[in-house]
């Protein structure tokens, strides 16, 4: 009896089991259908108005390319997964039979039921230094067995496939859709005489049986493609009836969706005014899943993913595997409470900064090339000044090097970070200590972004020289910028600190675990994420601390630093390589590239970062800042003549700081995409106290 009793048990375990695994998968697959809809041009006000019944998933999707058109670019990003170079005529795609031949001619392959003929152009186009596949979704796609159907067209002044070109496979082939004329009706008073029937799109959408529907809505491009020819308030009324239309289209579908099926409302591109703006931001929904705010690991900012991180959502939303070389990751949704509210408060926010953010970093560094100018001018000059005019500029100084602390707290309030300059300004004017205060200020600067780290980087996302969240360039961790303020900021309040003290060992222990510290802050993968700035660190403190402990440095110290950060990469590199794939910053993406690739692979990233410094040396105003500012330190060692032996001999501890934050510019030159502007903004903590003792011994304030 015990033993049938053991049986029974055993069976009754196994079936519970055999239950549970099957409802576990469907849970992690998560739909049963995905209906990506395109909607050209979206705005945030358009998404406002939305009105839908059950969870929908908000917010902002970063829609940048890659270079080429722009236009064809965004939409094929969307599909590799990858910031894709867009070339124009992509999204021509031609029926089968009107193409047969022609495109059995270029790939030797049979041709799907709409084929793209030139689709080994779109592939010899993408000449960027990573890997994009077009097609890549489709690709996926159809290799785990998944039907896609596409839907709809953009007919304008051309034919424009924007469903076709999303989910096309790598070959350029669609094998079931409608592209043509189905829903389109003729009707004079839309843009080019053609308007979407959204009646019958919506009806062969909802009657799609295959797991992935692309649609394409048509009236909003044609609408964006037109509106030159329309007057101002003309224009306001036909944009205003196609995204109502539009906007019923969608809601319509999130009404009447079938059971498991998932709506991914997204605009691939911004429109033609908002890009030539640079405002790369639209607004992304996800209707059927769960209800949020959108995230993902490529950004790590709950509100805002990239156009790289579709392909990868969809096939996760599906439950399906794949071996594409998509560099986005699939997204993940943030519970919170009200999100079209907070994701409105995050519009705003980036709206502003957006707005105010070239102005600004403008007005700072051509600030930084007047002062240092006349700085370099009153240095150059045989007479002696009286001591106000000296003062005063050593105030400026000071007022400017407390500007990056400034702009940190732009978000808490930009009167608040206005009120730390003044307050800086006013206290040097009235105490003249121009090297003590330089030291406060690198101090709590430095502090200030370490703790603003440890926190997530909260106020440097929205600080104007932080992220450019717009652009896309970074999302998470510590930006070139910033890095070399921190670099720099840590380097001289160290310097500031041991000058107070003597150099006893103590000391020296305590600076190599505090630059320990500051280097895990700028370059672990969970913290500030910023390979080149982890380099930088290691180099502008190793200088330093070797200066505090001994009298020269040889070829083989410079050796041991070099293996010291590359053993600092490596280990950065191991820990997130040991992460799961899907949660990886660019350590772990390196590594596999570097696995799948060898080491040729180094070779792409290494003319990446030389490109991309050799552009911001002849256009960015950074280059001009950093010329200026070594133009100036170079003069402080001429004028005046006995500086040098001077400074030596009154502020050693200030010329070993001034070195390290040097070398860590230099590095920080070399070994970053933008080095020119990390470069710049961390050897200004080393030129304004440099400035500040070559004006005090220029004119006798308190020398001697």
């Amino acid at each position: 009896m015990r033993g049938q009793a053991k049986a029974r048990l055993c069976a009754l375990a196994l079936a519970l089991l055999l239950c549970y695994f099957p409802a576990a998968c469907a849970e992690q697959a998560g739909a049963r259908q995905v209906v990506l809809v395109l909607w050209h041009g979206l705005t945030w006000d358009d998404a406002r108005m939305l009105q839908f019944q059950g969870p929908a998933a908000w917010g902002l999707l970063n829609t940048r390319a890659g270079g080429g058109d722009p236009l064809t670019g965004a939409y094929l990003s969307i599909g590799a997964g990858a910031r894709a170079v867009g070339l124009s005529g992509a999204a021509n795609f031609v029926p089968r039979e009107a193409a047969e031949y022609l495109y059995r001619l270029h790939t030797g392959l049979d041709p799907g039921e709409y084929v793209q003929p030139n689709i080994a152009l779109i592939h010899q186009a993408q000449t960027v230094n990573y890997t994009v596949e077009p097609g890549a979704l489709g690709t996926a796609l159809l290799e785990a067995g998944a039907g896609v159907q596409v839907l709809g067209n953009s007919r304008a002044e051309a034919d424009y496939h924007w469903a076709a070109l999303v989910a096309m496979d790598r070959f350029g082939r669609i094998d079931r859709g409608e592209l043509n004329a189905q829903f389109t009706a003729a009707d004079p008073r839309y843009p080019f005489g053609l308007r979407t029937d959204y009646a019958k799109l919506a009806q062969e959408v909802l009657a799609a049986q295959e797991e992935v529907v692309v649609v394409d809505l048509g009236d909003p491009f044609r609408f964006d493609r037109y509106q030159q020819f329309l007057l101002p308030g003309q224009r306001e009324v036909v944009r205003t009836i196609m995204a109502a239309e539009a906007g019923r289209f969608v809601q319509e579908l999130a009404e009447r969706r079938p059971e498991g099926t998932v709506i991914f409302l997204i605009s691939p591109h911004p429109g033609e005014s908002a890009a030539a703006g640079g405002r790369w931001l639209t607004p992304v929904l996800c209707l059927g899943w769960k209800g949020g705010l959108l995230d993902s690991p490529t950004t790590r900012w709950p509100g805002i993913i990239t156009n790289m991180d579709v392909a990868p959502t969809i096939l996760e939303l599906l439950g399906l595997t794949h071996n594409q070389p998509f560099i986005g990751r699939a997204a993940r949704v943030v519970e919170v409470d009200d999100a079209p509210r907070r994701l409105g408060e995050l519009v705003g926010k980036l709206e502003l900064l957006a707005r105010w953010r070239s102005p600004i970093l403008r007005m700072v560094v051509l600030s930084q090339i007047v002062l240092y100018a006349a700085v370099l001018v009153v240095l150059m000059l045989q007479a002696k000044l009286p001591p106000w005019p000296v003062r005063l500029l050593q105030t400026a100084l000071l007022a400017l090097l407390t500007v990056p602390l400034g702009l940190l707290v732009w978000d808490l309030s930009p009167f608040l970070g206005g009120g730390m300059v003044v307050g800086v300004a006013l206290l040097s004017w009235k105490h003249p200590r121009p090297l003590f205060w330089s030291g406060v200020v690198s101090l709590l600067t430095a502090a200030a972004l370490s703790v603003d780290i440890l926190r997530g980087s909260c106020l440097m996302r929205y600080s104007p020289l932080g992220y450019d969240p717009m652009g896309g360039a970074r999302f998470y961790g510590i930006g070139n910028e910033f890095m070399g303020v921190l670099v720099g900021s840590a380097i001289m309040a160290w310097a500031a600190l041991v000058g107070c003290r003597t150099a006893s060992a103590r000391w020296r222990w305590a600076a190599l675990l505090l630059f320990a510290g500051v280097i895990v802050l700028i370059g672990a993968p969970a913290l500030g994420t910023n390979a080149g700035g982890a380099v930088s660190s290691v180099c502008g403190f190793a200088a330093v601390w070797l200066a505090f402990t001994r009298r020269r440095v040889g070829w083989l110290e410079v050796v041991v630093v070099l293996v010291c950060a590359a053993v600092v990469l490596g280990v950065f590199t191991v820990l997130d390589g040991a992460n799961s794939p899907a949660v990886q910053s660019h350590f772990g993406q390196t590594a596999e590239l570097l696995r799948r690739d060898g080491v040729g692979a180094v070779v792409p990233i290494i003319r990446r970062k030389l490109e991309m410094n050799l552009r911001l040396l002849r256009v960015s105003i950074w280059s001009k800042a950093l010329i200026v500012t070594l133009v100036a330190m170079a003069a402080s060692f001429i004028w005046p003549s006995r500086f040098i032996s001077w400074v030596r001999k009154n502020h050693p501890h200030a010329v070993k700081g001034i070195g390290g934050v040097v070398i860590g510019a230099i590095a920080a030159l070399f070994f970053n995409d933008s080095g020119v502007v990390a470069a710049a903004t961390c050897i200004s903590f080393g030129s304004t106290p440099l400035l500040l003792l070559a004006l005090e011994l220029k004119h006798d304030l308190a020398a001697p």
